[in-house]
């Protein structure tokens, strides 16, 4: 289960003292013991029970800038953006509505990620700020034994429910932790200092389909699928040749998949589909054979059906 931290801490700083402590040390948010370094400062900012209204204020006032540097849903609110190039953090504020709120009912659960346990390819740390907190079911898993494959078996184990009070501290391990939230009783907020690394963009997070332990989808935010969709409808060489190359060359195993499946997409014939997926070989990860595998058992199972 996540890191749990205990600040007995009372005095109170500033949203600019927590960055500023930030930008002058040595914080380096994908080593964990760094992070758990920075609690008590968290803490501290968790102390100051005015400094979110007053960010929050400060947004309406200019109703035309609020959160322009925000790519998260309603939910989130950016308190420090990945301002400079290279800064490896930022800081957000979650809103998590209560079990009895409109916002949960109009929208369910699953917008705000109620009942789906999830794990994360970042580190965070993580405060309680205002309400009773959410619940979560927190597991722990070994990610370097996973392919990575949506329906594929996962040995979640299980560590414990335990609920986000205020002034409680967590620290969420990347690639380890898994948790399934709750809703809170009442409304809540929680404050959270987030890793902002290359790693977050370029390995797997993944949702698990509950009480089974299987992967329902990988969560992973890239517009690589659709943009080589595009380029593998158009039927000249060159946009061909440059999924190839893509798919032969690019560092990253989703990035390579995601082109050869849109070649694989818009090939010709159900041959022509089975030559790509053999350009997957045994020198391949296991990522690349199984997902590999699950796309030749899609084709001939679409050619047994038509031939029905």
């Amino acid at each position: 289960m996540p890191v749990q931290i205990v600040d007995p801490s009372i005095d109170s700083i500033t949203l600019t003292d927590l960055v500023d402590h930030l930008q002058q040390s040595s914080f380096d948010p994908r080593d964990q013991h760094s992070m758990m370094a920075m609690a008590p400062m968290l803490k501290r900012l968790g102390n100051n029970r005015t400094f979110l209204s007053d960010v929050i204020c400060a947004e309406l006032k200019d109703s035309k800038e609020i959160q322009v540097d925000n790519d998260y849903t309603p939910q989130v609110i950016m308190l420090h953006s990945p301002q400079s190039s290279g800064q490896s953090y930022f800081i957000r504020a979650c809103f998590w509505p209560g079990k009895n709120d409109e916002i949960l009912g109009a929208s369910g659960p699953g917008a705000f990620f109620y009942g789906v346990p999830h794990d994360h390819n970042f580190n965070f740390l993580t405060i309680g700020y205002q309400g009773p907190g959410y619940e979560s079911d927190y597991f722990e898993y070994d990610y370097a034994s996973v392919a990575g494959i949506p329906g594929e078996k996962v040995d979640l184990r299980f560590t414990e429910r335990s609920q986000l009070k205020k002034g409680n501290i967590l620290l969420y391990r990347a690639f380890m932790d898994v948790h399934q939230q709750m809703a809170p009783d009442e409304f809540s907020v929680s404050i959270n200092i987030m890793e902002h690394s290359l790693r977050s963009v370029t390995m797997d997070q993944y949702e698990f389909e509950p009480g089974t332990g299987t992967i329902s989808q990988i969560i992973n935010r890239s517009s690589a699928s659709a943009l080589f969709m595009i380029a593998a409808g158009d039927t000249d060489g060159e946009a061909q040749q440059l999924l190839r190359d893509v798919f032969r060359c690019h560092p990253m195993e989703r990035v390579r998949m995601a082109a050869l499946e849109a070649l694989v997409a818009n090939s010709r014939s159900r041959e022509a589909s089975l030559q790509l997926i053999a350009m997957v070989e045994s020198r391949h990860s296991r990522f690349m054979q199984s997902r590999a595998r699950q796309i030749a058992e899609r084709i001939e199972k679409g050619a047994s059906d038509a031939a029905r």
